[in-house]
């Protein structure tokens, strides 16, 4: 008898926050529209794929030459990272030779 009302009185508390967790999203996440540029390294051919289709070769810190000893591909890629940050990106995703990121948009009313 103790095990079928624990048993009861535990899917009841399943049942409450299964059903609580649905509450609605606030009105900041549900208004949040996001654009999405990447860039994916290639050595000297490095480029940024920006959200309307447009690419960006890489050319990091202003053309200045790698360093002798700096490794190409961090170099790139913080190169093409704070490229996309001056633009108002932030970093999302980064997998070994490919970077993600986002920033928000203001949503278009239709």
């Amino acid at each position: 008898m103790k095990r079928l009302v624990a048993s009861v009185g535990f899917s009841v508390g399943i049942l409450f926050a299964a059903f609580s967790a649905d509450a609605p999203p606030t009105e900041t996440w549900a208004g949040a529209v996001y654009e999405y540029a990447s860039v994916r390294w290639s050595g000297d051919k490095t480029s940024i794929i920006w959200p309307e289709g447009t690419t960006q070769r890489v050319i990091a810190f202003g053309g200045k030459k790698r360093p002798e000893g700096a490794d190409e591909r961090a170099w790139y890629l913080t190169g093409a990272i704070n490229i996309m940050a001056r633009r108002g990106f932030e970093f999302v995703y980064m997998s070994n030779d490919d970077v993600l990121m986002k920033r928000a948009v203001t949503k278009q009313k239709e």
